[in-house]
């Protein structure tokens, strides 16, 4: 198995959130919220082999993981997305649901961290 690229660039958010902390807590906190759902969505679409669900969520989670700042995840979604939007060869998106999902159990807490820090 290849090695994900576990860290964070949060510099979109800090110039998202113009230095504000309130507003890099509260981007943070829906990130955190967010995330997990959203991939469990993909992961159901994955499952049930639907790509109008896959591309329209790898779709919707493109700005999240730009805040996030991980370029694993973000090429990961980008792929599922296209696989998605193809609508073919459905399985290839198996091992980039892996990378989106082992990448964020590693970075959900440096992400709950920088929200703590902020509190």
């Amino acid at each position: 198995m290849n090695t994900v690229q576990t860290n964070i660039d949060l510099s979109y958010l800090e110039l998202m959130a113009d230095g504000d902390d309130f507003m890099k807590k509260t981007m943070l906190d829906m990130l955190l919220e967010e995330m997990p759902p959203e991939l469990e969505k993909l992961r159901q679409a994955f499952l049930n082999q639907d790509a109008e669900q896959l591309h329209q969520v790898a779709h919707k989670m493109k700005s999240t993981l730009t805040f996030v700042g991980n370029d694993d995840m973000t090429s990961a979604n980008a792929t599922i997305e296209q696989i998605g939007k193809e609508g073919t060869d459905l399985q290839r998106v198996g091992a980039h649901l892996e990378i989106l999902e082992q990448t964020a159990t590693q970075v959900m807490p440096m992400l709950q961290a920088e929200s703590a820090r902020l509190a």
